[in-house]
């Protein structure tokens, strides 16, 4: 509601969520990569938009942390593993596509336990993620990377994938909310799978409303 009043521009409100990045991500290591000029030019893209007066989706210029076993195109997707350390892929997941077809402003990717395998996001190839209330404490897995983003403020929304608690896990204990949806509900296409039987994907928000 605040981008849409026009009290912050969408590039106002990603360069805070990357100012928090700059503080606290050494430390953390939710983001295993950055995605800072994609996120700019998508940021500056929807705020040329609104200035011109166009209806925009309630997700445009809205910062997001992409769990890093979804695929980018043209972007890392290493499912923190060092065999994927320099994969890039040619397409985007369903899911990706349909959220830059929201006008989404994509920070980075989030760390996880290796393919997804894990619950307490130490077991990356890039290291763990730290939860932000207490560094010597876990995050959460294997979207531990999503959950300690958002908890953190250095996005406002985050997606993971679930299969055994991967999402609500992390949302707990970070302090924030998870949802896995319905079995098929959301489109795998471009996800790796731990189990593919039983994998969702889904959304982390600081409240049920931003969930919805």
């Amino acid at each position: 509601t605040g981008l849409r009043a026009k009290k912050f521009s969408a590039e106002e409100l990603l360069k805070d969520c990357l100012a928090v990045v700059a503080e606290k991500d050494k430390n953390l290591n939710a983001f295993i990569s950055l995605d800072k000029e994609g996120a700019l030019l998508a940021a500056r893209t929807v705020d040329k938009k609104l200035a011109d007066g166009e209806e925009l989706p309630l997700l445009a210029g809205i910062p997001v942390g992409v769990k890093d076993l979804i695929n980018t195109r043209g972007l890392k997707t290493t499912c923190a593993s060092p065999f994927l350390r320099d994969f890039v892929p040619p397409y985007d997941a369903t899911v990706v596509e349909k959220l830059k077809a929201e006008h989404m402003v994509m920070i980075g990717k989030t760390n996880l336990d290796e393919f997804a395998c894990g619950g307490s996001c130490e077991h990356s190839c890039f290291g763990p993620t730290r939860n932000p209330y207490d560094l010597s404490r876990v995050a959460g897995g294997s979207s531990g990377g999503s959950a300690a983003a958002l908890a953190a403020d250095m996005c406002t929304y985050s997606i993971g994938t679930d299969t055994g608690g991967s999402i609500r896990c992390p949302a707990s204990f970070c302090g924030i909310y998870g949802m896995k949806v319905t079995y098929g509900r959301v489109s795998r296409s471009g996800v790796t799978a731990l189990a593919s039987s039983w994998d969702t994907v889904g959304n982390f928000g600081r409240s049920v409303d931003d969930i919805a």
